[in-house]
Parts: structure tokens; sequence; C-alpha cells
């Protein structure tokens, strides 16, 4: 059954505009509506958002009402929208358009030293054969120094995997771990690589913290393919995100699979990382730490409906962490820093306007979001994304930080089609995407990265194949130039 605070039953929060709560209200009853709804309970549910309703719909009964909530009721998270348009209105086209959405959920809180929440981290570390030298002298000797940016109160844990799994060690809250560097270095790599056995423990490891004010994470450390148990460790991520538990993945060497580790991390609003060398390894263990201490509210996800035959085509996380993300009707966006922003950029198919339309409903819904300082009590903003049509709709340039934040994606997109043209058997096209990508480059100035692409164009055109370490280089170096523009880059 659905709460009793009003604003709850109808999921807004308690200072919503009309609009907001007219909205929310018909959403509901459409999902609750007993002649749609067989549940049992919907009957009870859908008379509480008819009561809900017409008390937050009458502005007298509304005040009364208001002046019965307690102070933690009337608590809104200091979170904030902006949106922009490639265009202002959308013509009236009897054929398909595309139009470009950039927005930005911006957290206007300051920094509160004092709500910070505490970490639980655990890394789940790869040991199979392929691991023995050096990769595991460098996960070995990075992981110590990560036990030196933990605070007193964040509890570590590591869980390291080859055919089989087990704990090195256990949930241990930092003010008491000891001498934990000995059970690191007695790590000895040898076995396959299995992780669904790793991440299962990695899971089970973090589950055994039960307290909701902890931000819960897992980085996955490995170098291979894991074979077989590909679909049971996405299963595991997915559930693992619904319990507020993010994941992120590192891949080390160029034998990893990517595709793979980056849909596993996409359900929680994380992402997977190409590691070469010590240095960038330390790097991203650091900005992961410093990034999880101040998490303001963790676990965004935009959940929407759309008008029928629109199409979400692309969505692309362009701060703070680059990552593609699904086109479902329910997009993980991450967590979001205090006084930082997570800026996405989507890409939608218009079908053809008819005479009667004058309005297209891209995305209508809302962004969930958990705070870690109240308990991981759920809140939410309403996101409406919609463009009016018009007869006569002058041609326009778009804004320019969607062009910046196009100019930017367009390159990574390159490589994408050159991967699918090669999946399709269309070698002299991906050939040519290729170079295309390289003069790009070139012309920005990343000779190195250029580089690269050329070489593995002419080994793409001699073995109708992307090589491991090439497809990685491009394929994260893209990504990487969408983050160098820097915050300032698509601040609106």
């Amino acid at each position: 059954m659905m709460g009793a605070d009003y604003y709850e039953v109808l999921g807004v929060l308690w200072d919503a505009s009309m609009e907001e709560i007219r909205d929310a209200y018909f959403d509901l009853a459409r999902q609750f509506h007993p002649d749609v709804n067989r549940d049992p309970s919907a009957h009870e549910d859908f008379i509480r958002i008819q009561q809900a309703y017409e008390t937050l719909s009458d502005p007298v009964k509304r005040e009364k009402y208001n002046q019965t909530l307690s102070p933690d009721q009337k608590f809104s998270p200091e979170i904030e929208l902006n949106i922009q348009y490639s265009r202002s209105t959308l013509p009236r086209l009897n054929e398909s358009q595309l139009l470009y959405v950039l927005f930005d959920v911006y957290c206007r809180q300051q920094t509160d030293y004092n709500a910070i929440p505490p970490i639980h981290l655990c890394l789940v570390l790869d040991r199979s054969t392929s691991m023995q030298g050096e990769r595991m002298d460098m996960v070995k000797s990075n992981t110590a120094q990560l036990l030196r940016q933990l605070r007193p109160q964040d509890y570590f844990s590591i869980v390291s995997f080859s055919d089989r799994a087990e704990v090195v060690v256990p949930p241990t809250r930092m003010s008491e771990m000891g001498r934990s560097d000995n059970r690191i270095s007695l790590m000895k790599p040898g076995g396959g690589t299995e992780l669904f056995f790793g991440l299962d423990l990695g899971i089970d490891q973090i589950r055994k913290i039960d307290n909701p004010k902890y931000v819960k994470h897992i980085i996955i450390m490995t170098d291979g393919h894991t074979y077989g148990d590909e679909q049971a460790c996405l299963s595991l991520a997915k559930q693992a995100a619904h319990e507020g538990i993010s994941i992120s993945a590192l891949g080390i060497g160029a034998e990893w699979n990517d595709d793979f580790l980056d849909q596993l991390t996409s359900f929680s609003g994380s992402n997977a990382v190409y590691v070469r060398s010590p240095k960038e390894l330390n790097n991203f263990l650091k900005e992961k730490i410093t990034s999880l201490g101040v998490v303001y509210a963790r676990g965004l996800s935009l959940h929407f409906t759309s008008d029928p035959e629109v199409k979400l085509r692309y969505a692309f996380r362009l701060y703070p962490e680059t990552t593609p993300l699904p086109t479902s009707d329910e997009i993980p966006l991450g967590d979001i820093l205090y006084n930082d922003r997570i800026s996405v950029l989507l890409e939608f198919l218009i079908p053809p306007v008819n005479e009667n339309q004058n309005i297209i409903n891209l995305a209508i819904g809302q962004i969930r979001m958990a705070l870690p300082s109240r308990k991981n009590k759920e809140y939410r903003r309403i996101i409406k994304l919609n463009r009016v049509i018009e007869d006569e709709s002058d041609i326009e340039a778009p804004p320019e930080v969607i062009v910046q934040a196009m100019s930017k994606l367009v390159l990574y997109r390159m490589q994408e089609k050159a991967k699918l043209e090669l999946v399709a058997g269309n070698v002299d096209k991906a050939t040519k995407h290729l170079h295309h990508l390289a003069s790009h480059l070139l012309s920005i100035g990343d000779r190195e990265l250029a580089h690269t692409v050329l070489m593995e164009a002419d080994h793409v055109q001699k073995s109708s194949k992307f090589s491991a370490e090439g497809d990685k280089r491009i394929k994260y170096g893209t990504r990487s130039l969408i983050l160098s523009s820097g915050r300032e880059g698509f601040c609106l």
C-alpha cells in the first residue's frame, strides 16, 4: 500500500507546481485504475491517489495540509535541471527528423562535511594465471596505496577470483584494519577467469554492512574474458543496482571484454576504464575514492514515456564519467556529487508530424535519486522534454553548448560506426570511417591518437578485424576527448 504522505503518494516534492501534481496524478491514475490494473491492492492504491490529488489540487486544502507536515516532510533536495534543445520548435514535416537534447542535473548544495556519507568499498580482483608478474604487482601496490585514502569510518573488503573466489579481506572498518597489506601481498595468480564467482562474493560482502547511510561500491579489476557466465553476471549487476550497489570496472591490458564490462557497469550508472600503466591505475583509484567520498545523491535514474513512434536513438553521459547509456525508458545516470553536475546528451528520432499535432512529447517522467544523508530516502524531480510544432519553422543554429558536445561526441561515434560496418562485413566502409576519424584527430592536434587510428585502419584492411589493443586505445581515447573539455566546457 502507498504511504500516508500525499506528496509521497503522487511521487512529487512538497513544493511541486500544480502542473507537476496534475501530471503525476494522471500518470498514476492510468497505472492503478482498477479497470487496467488487476492487482488486488490496485483499488486501494487508486483511492489513495484520488485522495491525494483532491487535497493537493485545491489551494486551500493544500495549504491546510502543508501545515500538518513535519520539517523532514518539507525537505527538498538541492537539485536543479537545465535543459537545452537543438531547435526551439519543430517544423511540421512529412518525414522523420532528428532532435538533440542536452540536459544537466545540477547539485546546488555546497559540500556539507558533517553529512558526507561513509563508504563501503569492495575490490573484486582477478587473480587468474594471465595476471601473474607485472600486472599482479601493479594491482597489489595500488591497492595498498588505496587503503591510505580511506577514512576511519569507511569499510573496505577484497575478494579475489579465478575459476573460484575467496575473501581476502572481509568487510572491515578502516579504523580496525590493522595489517591488511600482508593479506594483499600474499595473493597468488592461478586458474581461469570466471567473474561470476568473484562478483557474487563481492556483492555478498557489501550486503554484510546493512547500513543505509553507506555509499556502496564495487571495483572490478580484470585482464581477461570471463566465459559462459556473462548473462549471470549481468543479472547480478542489475540486482545490485536496485539495492544501491554501484559497480565500476578496470580493464588491464587489451584482452578483456570491454562491451561486456560497459554493459555490466551501466546498470548502476558507472563505467569501465582502460588501464595501460600503474600511473593510470593510481589516478583512477584516487579519483574514484575522492568522488565516492562526496556523493550528495546516488543512483540517479531517468524514468520516462514518449509519444508513440518517438524513438530515443542514442544517449551519452558527457560528464562526469563519459559513457554511452542505455536507450530504454529507464536510464541510469549515476551518482551526483556536492556542488557538481551530470550532463547527458540525447538523440531523438521524430516521426513524420501529422496536421493535428501541436506538440511532441520526447520524454515525460521523473529523475529519481536516493540521498545517503537522509538514510537513502528516494526523492524525485519531474522532467518534461517536449517541443512545439510550427507549420513554418525558421532554420536556426543549435546552441553553442550543444554544438560543442556533438563535436566531441562525433569522434567517439565514428569509431562506433567503423566497428558496426566491420561486423556487417563492410571492410572498406569501416576503413573509411577510421580515415575520417584520423583526419579529425589531426585537425584538433591529437597526433598520437590519429597515428593509432591510421595504424588500426591498415590492420583492419589486411585482417578484416580490429586488434585487441587498437580497438581499446581508440574507443577509450575518443571517450577521454569528450571529458577533456572540462567542467566549464558544458556548463550552461
